[in-house]
């Protein structure tokens, strides 16, 4: 029996629609994704990231909400070496341990380092962390936004403003979040995102 091409073009939405609903997304939706979604990636093999990763993701969609922030959650620290050294992902929070070894390229993430990995702040005893391509003026307003909501996460934040230190020297602070820690501008806007490029977190205003 011949279809018609608008009933073709209703049989392959629907089946699109079926894939992105059963969880099993293509490639090019998943890029769509993480345009529209600020993702913090963390490790099923390390569930106290995850409960700490859903508070920040909550908080932050709540006192930052063009960052539409989600938590999600990656098999092992492997998948988030791999998906963070192949630009899938932006942002992971990860043991500082396991940070400091993905950024120098060290045991057990050899086959995916060394990432230029840089701390957006330190949680307790984990990293927020993400590459150093990772637009200054987004880390700057997650370092902000996190620095003014410190009171109601549930690990200590660091550094506060007014410091540059490092929570861990391994990884250093991205030049956003470093302006923000020590009292700097905030970086110009990025350009109008393109497919493939980071979401844009912020429209320009400052959220308190």
């Amino acid at each position: 029996m011949r279809v018609d091409r608008r009933t073709a073009l209703r049989m392959a939405l629907a089946a699109a629609a079926s894939v992105v609903a059963s969880g099993h997304t293509p490639y090019g939706q998943w890029t769509v994704y993480r345009k529209r979604f600020l993702l913090i990636l963390t490790a099923r093999t390390d569930p106290p990231s995850f409960e700490l990763g859903k508070q920040v993701a909550a908080l932050l969609a709540a006192e930052l909400p063009e960052s539409k922030a989600r938590v999600s959650r990656a098999p092992h620290t492997a998948r988030i070496a791999s998906l963070i050294s192949t630009k899938q992902m932006d942002v992971a929070l990860m043991r500082r341990d396991d940070a400091a070894a993905l950024r120098a390229g060290a045991a057990p993430f050899e086959a995916y380092g060394p990432v230029p990995l840089r701390t957006i702040a330190g949680l307790g005893d984990r990293l927020l962390v993400c590459r150093d391509d990772f637009h200054a003026r987004h880390a700057y307003l997650l370092a902000e936004t996190l620095s003014r909501s410190r009171e109601r996460l549930p690990a200590p934040l660091r550094p506060l403003a007014g410091q540059a230190a490092p929570p861990d020297p391994r990884v250093p602070l991205h030049p956003g979040a470093h302006a923000y820690f020590t009292g700097g501008p905030m970086p110009a806007a990025p350009p109008t995102a393109e497919a493939g490029e980071d979401h844009d977190h912020n429209t320009g205003q400052r959220h308190h």
